[in-house]
């Protein structure tokens, strides 16, 4: 199996854009349906040789459903630029063989703003509040209209759904239509292949894990100045590898963005983790 190469770019000038990134993606620290138990997972998320922040995901399992809280925050020189913050809090259940979402808030804070929201769902999936602080200025963000709100799921579940996937096929395959009460987008994975991971930091993850490549095509709610919707799909795609740990679970043990100006990692942190049978890094 081929290794995974290193290469990074050095201009933390872009940094901020990077944290933003990483925080959307905190929805990753997922764990596959089981039984009851509690996970606490560690990401650090790195820039070349900077060290920019730390994701948190602790999920409560009770049966079939599930509590998250996540949060994200800047540190090293990522804080002295942007003093990023991000928290989110989750309540999904599992019927009719998928998951499905309950409750979903979210907040973030920069050193120049701060908004939140929440969005709760009915047993049938239609969507019942729908709250945001400050409401979306729309002359900064593109609108949300009401029928890109219907059929729609929270990230938490799409990601369930698709550790759910590889836990039964061994593969990535799946689109998903998502609303986080901020933002509408569409989710796809595709499957690459398995690869062997070497741990490039002592807390790494070390051994066989499946890469997939994820498009993030925005619908609503994405900044109007931002070059993000003008990109190329390829150019909206990012690595998750997916680690097989005991008791079936199945998690994102590293995610990477590539940008020009180099590759932004996110690295599951296997000692400060805590994950139900699995043996810390040495």
């Amino acid at each position: 199996m081929p290794r995974i190469p290193s290469r990074f770019g050095q201009r933390p000038r872009r940094i901020c854009r990077m944290i933003g990134i990483f925080a959307t993606l905190q929805i990753f620290a997922s764990v596959a349906v089981g039984a009851n138990r509690n996970i606490d997972l560690l990401y650090d998320i790195s820039w070349g040789a900077l060290h920019l922040a730390e994701a948190t995901s602790q999920w409560q399992m009770q049966g079939d459903k599930a509590v998250i809280l996540g949060a994200v925050k800047s540190d090293g020189i990522a804080a002295l630029v942007s003093g990023f913050q991000s928290a989110s809090s989750a309540e999904i259940e599992f019927q009719a063989n998928q998951w499905h979402p309950v409750y979903l808030s979210l907040s973030r804070v920069t050193k120049s703003k701060q908004i939140a929201s929440s969005v709760h769902w009915s047993a049938g999936g239609a969507i019942l509040s729908d709250i945001q602080q400050p409401p979306l200025d729309l002359e900064e963000v593109f609108p949300i209209p009401g029928r890109l709100k219907q059929n729609v799921i929270d990230p938490y579940s799409a990601v369930m759904r698709q550790l759910d996937h590889i836990a039964a096929t061994g593969t990535c395959a799946g689109s998903y239509a998502i609303y986080d009460g901020l933002r509408r987008f569409e989710m796809q994975f595709d499957t690459v292949g398995d690869i062997e991971l070497v741990a490039d930091r002592h807390y790494g993850f070390d051994g066989t894990a499946l890469h997939c490549q994820i498009l993030v095509l925005p619908k609503g709610g994405h900044r109007i100045e931002s070059s993000w919707h003008k990109k190329p799909p390829k150019d909206r795609q990012f690595s998750v590898f997916f680690g097989r740990f005991p008791d079936g679970l199945v998690l994102p043990v590293r995610v990477e963005i590539e940008a020009p100006i180099g590759t932004g990692v996110a690295r599951l942190d296997m000692i400060r983790s805590n994950i139900p049978g699995a043996a810390p890094a040495p």
